[in-house]
């Protein structure tokens, strides 16, 4: 069966080498609007793969080609450091990322089929607050912006989030594992962890360190915990779209109304019943200790249809396709 568009594997020239996917509608007669993707936290490939965990989402793959069929053209690439690009992941800043993703902007609109008056940034999980970011500082490069499985809330915020998750499931286990879990009150010597993490974090002054024999991208979290993306959201002046699923395990959905109150009546947002993070379908409850299991297990399974269905009304609207 012929597919409805074509792939182009593309070289994006920052500081330094990005390698991308530039997807596009099979009969492109005219130039077309186009969506930039943005990855979520973590060496995550164009596809939305992380290769050394075996975790094969095809998250951003799946989207490029939902949004092709949209008669729009998508680009997506490597993050610095992984796959087939350049940089060294570890010691990438957010802002380093935002200026790889300024670079991929750049690229996509002198693309001779985009119509570079119609473009869309579009970021999944950590990529909210990247696309944020470029929104405020380059409003008028950016003609909309899509929230996927975010929340408008510093990454300080959602990390302590995710975590009152993990404790809540703690408390709530059964049998021995419950006795001993409150017996050594492992979420409070958890949290004292998470705490000291955090400061040993804020006190470095390298890009990377050791901590628990684990490399850490330090400056990557320095300059998250520095960066305040609710004053950002302030400055977005394009239409917005903000989803996030029911069951989302990382961003919580109950602040996701909050994009509205800061950005005003230029965005809209929607909660999808049993979506999770990775935007697939999941009728089971939550469980932050089973999430890579899960997530797994799901790897395979097709994008969550309401997402699909919420995307093509907003595009249709605000784009007329």
């Amino acid at each position: 069966m012929t597919r409805p568009f074509k792939e182009l594997n593309v070289t994006i020239q920052g500081k330094v080498r990005l390698k991308g996917t530039v997807t596009l509608p099979v009969e492109v007669t005219q130039q077309v609007p186009a969506v930039l993707i943005l990855a979520g936290s973590g060496p995550i490939d164009r596809d939305g793969n992380i290769q050394k965990q075996r975790l094969n989402l095809n998250i951003y793959k799946d989207l490029s080609h939902m949004i092709a069929k949209m008669g729009f053209a998508t680009l997506r690439y490597d993050k610095r450091g992984t796959g087939a690009s350049g940089g060294d992941f570890w010691r990438a800043g957010m802002w380093d990322l935002v200026e790889d993703a300024e670079a991929a902007l750049q690229f996509l609109t002198s693309h001779p089929q985009v119509d570079a008056t119609q473009t869309i940034v579009l970021g999944h999980s950590e990529g909210c607050v990247l696309a944020t970011a470029i929104s405020a500082r380059q409003a008028r490069a950016v003609q909309g912006l899509v929230l996927l499985a975010g929340s408008a809330e510093t990454l300080e915020e959602a990390l302590a989030y995710q975590r009152s998750l993990v404790y809540k499931e703690l408390n709530a286990l059964k049998g021995l594992k419950g006795v001993l879990v409150r017996l050594l009150k492992v979420p409070e010597r958890a949290e004292k962890q998470a705490q000291a993490f955090i400061q040993n974090i804020m006190h470095s002054h390298t890009d990377t360190l050791k901590y628990k024999l684990k490399t850490v991208n330090a400056k990557w979290y320095r300059e998250h915990f520095a960066y305040n993306v609710l004053e950002d959201l302030k400055k977005i002046e394009c239409p917005t779209l903000a989803v996030t699923g029911s069951k989302d395990a990382q961003a919580n959905p109950d602040r996701v109304p909050k994009f509205v109150e800061l950005i005003g009546d230029r965005a809209e947002y929607r909660i999808i019943d049993n979506m999770n993070h990775i935007l697939r379908k999941q009728e089971a409850d939550v469980s932050v200790l089973q999430l890579t299991k899960e997530y797994k297990r799901q790897s395979g399974q097709p994008l969550h249809p309401e997402l699909q269905h919420t995307l093509s009304e907003w595009l249709q609207k605000h784009f007329g396709r």
